[in-house]
């Protein structure tokens, strides 16, 4: 029983190293990105813009498709349940200000993170263990290139522009849907249901949901990228780098929604 005992307390201490390593190197990463993109012009080595161009349409205009079947779907739920809940006109306005301040501030974001977590973390992580396995970033590094400046820094400046519209499209796509839903199931103008619900969310709302989408692209960057870069020093396949750096960009955009909210003004 103590060996067992002893075990299960070694597991979890390996497993917590594991984890703070882990974030440490994905926040070294990180500032790695950001002082390519500072400084790489002063050493001759700036970000291509052409790859954050490239990456701009990888992470956001071909994410389109997906966030409004998102959008729609989620949309469309949230309106039956209004129309289920509110017997009254009366009740209307308070309860679309109420889903317009929920979407941009908790729900949108959260949704977005997942979004970019599934499609835009798993395509870096994939991309980039095929290349650590196929000793291409060896390579990189052989030839004197930096593959932090070459790979990953595009992708970090595409997901500041995109990572928080992703949130806006997506918000804005589920209250349009509800805006209409409402008109075609209680004949409520879409142009009045849509204004009740923009009127709920204030400044400091949209800056929160816009905040949260930008720090949750850049988590998923350094998540997926960091994992991705090290898989064939862990020994991962593939396959598996993949599924471990979705499941992983996921819980670090449930903890920093939940602390964000936390910190948040009101």
């Amino acid at each position: 029983m103590i060996a067992g005992v002893i075990g299960a307390l070694e597991r979890t201490g390996n497993l917590a190293i594991s984890w703070i390593s882990g974030s440490v190197a994905t926040f070294i990463l990180i500032g790695s990105c950001v002082s390519w993109c500072l400084t790489g012009w002063l050493y001759g080595r700036p970000v291509r813009l052409s790859a954050v161009a490239t990456q701009v349409v990888e992470t956001g205009l071909k994410s389109l498709p997906l966030i409004a079947l998102f959008a729609v779907s989620i949309g469309t739920i949230l309106s039956i349940q209004i129309v289920n809940l509110v017997e009254s006109s009366d009740f209307l306005p308070g309860t679309l200000a109420f889903i317009g301040d929920f979407s941009i501030r908790e729900e949108g974001p959260l949704i977005a993170g997942i979004i970019m977590a599934a499609r835009i973390g798993s395509g870096l992580a994939s991309e980039l263990s095929s290349m650590s396995h196929d000793k291409e970033i060896t390579a990189l590094r052989g030839m004197g290139i930096d593959p932090i400046r070459f790979l990953v820094a595009p992708a970090f400046l595409a997901l500041l522009i995109t990572a928080p519209m992703i949130t806006l499209l997506l918000v804005a796509g589920e209250l349009l849907t509800i805006s209409l839903y409402l008109f075609f199931a209680q004949g409520v103008q879409p142009i009045f249901a849509l204004g009740l619900a923009v009127d709920g969310i204030s400044g400091v709302d949209l800056s929160v949901g816009l905040i949260k989408g930008l720090c949750f692209g850049v988590a998923i960057l350094g998540v997926s990228t960091q994992i991705g870069l090290n898989a064939a020093s862990l020994g991962r396949r593939t396959g598996s780098v993949t599924s471990f750096a979705i499941v992983v960009s996921i819980t670090a955009v449930l903890l920093l929604n939940v602390s964000i909210s936390l910190l948040a003004p009101d």
